[in-house]
């Protein structure tokens, strides 16, 4: 099990909602990456000029394909539009 942290950073002075979907590479090793504590599974609030910190705890599937040398884990942070009636 490793624990990590992605570092964010909303760069704008404007309040904005993300939301985070991961990727990874190459794609048949995604079924050997396990998250069990996501930032990617609630959106994400940031205030203008807010640095956060945004925890991963994963594991790695032990029945890995001895053919997949690296996994490569990234993620897309998608802007929301704000809520209806805003």
């Amino acid at each position: 099990v490793v624990q990590t942290e992605y570092l964010a950073f909303n760069e704008s002075g404007q309040r904005l909602v993300g939301q985070a979907v991961p990727s990874v590479s190459p794609g048949n090793g995604a079924a050997y990456f396990n998250k069990i504590e996501c930032f990617c599974f609630t959106q994400q609030p940031l205030d203008g000029k807010q640095h956060a910190q945004m925890p991963l705890i994963f594991y790695i599937e032990p029945d890995l394909p001895d053919s997949i040398h690296t996994l490569t884990l990234s993620y897309t942070l998608y802007k929301l539009p704000p809520p209806t009636g805003s």
